[in-house]
């Protein structure tokens, strides 16, 4: 994965962090990728496709974790 910066207001950041809790995102990383890929669905490929319907399954499964967990365990 890449990494890009992103500045938004502090209301947007609240209004981010609160649709991320209530769709059950374990980030606003992980909920902003998501509004991006769905905004961008009709351009993607069939193998990027499957990766983000597989990644929706695992949020609504609450089978992901947050990336500072993951380099905790490194």
């Amino acid at each position: 994965m890449k990494t890009i910066s992103l500045k938004v207001s502090p209301e947007q950041d609240e209004m981010i962090a609160a649709a991320a809790a209530k769709r059950g995102f374990p980030s606003k990383s992980e909920f902003v990728r998501y509004a991006v890929a769905r905004s961008l669905e009709e351009e993607l490929s069939v193998e990027t496709l499957q990766e983000v319907f597989e990644a929706r399954k695992q949020v609504r499964q609450r089978r992901t974790i947050p990336l500072r967990k993951l380099i905790k365990g490194k």
